[in-house]
């Protein structure tokens, strides 16, 4: 007998997001001792050795060791608590594909208003595969409903009725079928999720690159949480760790790698536009700045 459905898994990984706040007592703790992290997923579709990731991420650790003058963070692949992970998916892809059509793009909105059409393309078919699934669920919950009644009217007659008994198997292997049929949508409503989310990112991020006033495009389904484009610090129940997405190059890398560290060891968001620790990840600049410093120097009560 069935009872439930799954439900639509809108993103391909839903994101966790925490500030970098951390208590006191553990902030503390933080600065006289290492952070241990150890490599978690690591995918080798960015093109990426095990070896490069980490030395990208030991030049992470001096942008906040060389000021700190601590060894605040240490690589133990056995201890390790603070897992970080390459993750790949479709926001990598469009960052490949951009910074091969930016240097051959001209500045005007030909691509953009081309983008926009496919964009909208493909929601208006993302809206008649919701509004299909949506009824689809409904009448199967329906006629299960109907079905599970027959079952307990059966089970507590005689059961002795092979003719009914007949019905209600049909009705079940019916039911079983229909439930394949609603996997088969959800599997092309979420297909179809991933590239309206794709678009959407395109969309924005050549806007941004063109410098076009437009309004910016929102993924469907859960928000992913982040303002530092790149990657993401995360820390809850299911552990600590940090997510690296996507980046255009070693430099990127690197920043990206040092302003997550930054949140593994407590501090803040900075609003300084220069700062590791910005909340956008805007400048190009791979070491620490006097606001990161100062920032570093009250979290780890030094002078």
């Amino acid at each position: 007998m069935i009872k439930a459905f799954v439900s639509i898994a809108i993103l391909a990984s839903l994101v966790f997001f925490v500030s970098g706040s951390l208590d006191k007592e553990r902030s503390v703790q933080i600065c006289s001792e290492p952070v241990l992290y150890s490599i978690g997923t690591f995918d080798r579709r960015f093109g990426l050795s095990y070896e490069d990731f980490l030395s990208a991420l030991a030049e992470a650790e001096v942008v906040w060791e060389g000021p700190s003058d601590k060894n605040l963070f240490s690589y133990s692949p056995e201890k390790g608590k603070l897992a970080v992970n390459l993750i790949y998916d479709y926001r990598q892809e469009v960052t490949k594909e951009l910074t091969e059509i930016e240097s051959e793009v001209k500045q005007d909105e030909v691509a953009y208003r081309e983008m926009e059409a496919t964009y909208r393309q493909i929601k208006s078919e993302y809206e008649s595969l919701k509004i299909s699934y949506e009824i689809q669920v409904t009448l199967l919950e329906e006629r299960n409903a109907r079905y599970e009644a027959r079952v307990e009217a059966w089970d507590s007659g005689p059961r002795t009725n092979k003719k009914e008994f007949d019905v209600i198997e049909r009705e079940r292997l019916a039911i079983n079928q229909e439930v394949e049929s609603l996997r088969l949508s959800e599997e092309a409503l979420n297909q179809k999720v991933g590239e309206l989310n794709s678009v959407v990112d395109r969309l924005n991020r050549l806007a941004r690159s063109l410098n076009l006033n437009v309004d910016e495009y929102n993924t469907v389904g859960a928000a992913r949480g982040e303002t530092f484009e790149g990657g993401i610090y995360y820390s809850g129940s299911d552990g600590e760790g940090i997510d690296i997405y996507e980046f255009q190059s070693r430099e990127k890398l690197v920043r990206i790698l040092a302003h997550e560290l930054g949140h593994a060891l407590g501090l803040d968001h900075i609003e300084d536009p220069e700062a590791i620790m910005y909340r956008l990840n805007e400048d190009e600049a791979g070491k620490a700045n006097t606001s990161d410093i100062e920032a570093l120097k009250i979290l780890c009560k030094t002078n």
